[in-house]
């Protein structure tokens, strides 16, 4: 319903919208839940975190070319083809860019090939490493 409550309520401005889907900065995000408390829709879950556990990937859209090897369906790229076109924003404008499907982070199997094998390093797996978000 893009309320933005849980943006007003988040004291370390670890929630942001792109393209009208709410994401969370997990590096900033100190785990207080108060934008858990403001939703009127209880549209934000709590999952339990691991260390080690990719809980989302960054896109450096500034250094990505388009090569387009993170498309690839061979495995050789990301096992689980959790990255795909769509428009993102570049220099105030709307492009085509590489997307990362963020409703299927579960899958991830923290391999990590996506950070090495991007031949422009635009790609960053955000890991919890049992303390803070890296």
């Amino acid at each position: 319903m893009r309320c933005e409550r849980c943006l007003k309520a988040c004291r370390s401005d670890a929630i942001y919208f792109d393209h009208s889907v709410r994401l969370v900065d997990y590096s900033k995000c100190k785990g207080c839940l108060s934008c858990v408390q403001v939703c009127p829709r209880n549209a934000i879950q709590v999952t339990s975190v691991m260390p080690g556990q990719v809980l989302t990937v960054k896109i450096d859209h500034t250094k990505c070319t388009m090569c387009e090897q993170c498309l690839e369906e061979n495995g050789k790229f990301c096992p689980q083809n959790l990255f795909y076109k769509g428009k993102v924003k570049k220099d105030g404008q709307e492009v085509d860019g590489i997307l990362y499907n963020f409703n299927e982070v579960d899958k991830c199997q923290g391999c990590l090939k996506c950070e090495l094998a991007c031949p422009e390093g635009a790609i960053k797996p955000v890991v919890f490493d049992g303390k803070s978000f890296s």
